[in-house]
C-alpha cells in the first residue's frame, strides 16, 4: 500500500502539461538552448520542481526560470 499520500497528487493533467511545455519552449528559445541538451534537462527539472512546489502562475514560473 501507499503511505498516506494521494496517488493522483503526482499526476499532471493535460492542461498542466501544456502550460509547462509552453513555458519550457519559451525559455529554450529565449536562452537559445537546444532541446536535447543538458541545459534543457536542467531547465525542465527546475520547472517541474517549481510547479510541484506550488508555483502555478505562468509569469512567475517564467520569471523564476530566468533567475535560475
Amino acid at each position: 500500500m501507499y503511505p498516506s499520500r494521494d496517488f493522483h497528487s503526482d499526476l499532471f493533467q493535460p492542461g498542466e502539461i501544456e502550460l509547462l511545455q509552453c513555458i519550457f519552449n519559451a525559455a529554450l528559445e529565449a536562452n537559445e538552448i537546444k532541446c536535447n541538451s543538458p541545459e534543457a534537462e536542467a531547465l525542465a527539472k527546475r520547472l517541474f520542481s517549481l510547479y510541484q512546489a506550488g508555483v502555478r502562475d505562468a509569469t512567475e514560473l517564467s520569471d523564476r526560470l530566468k533567475a535560475a
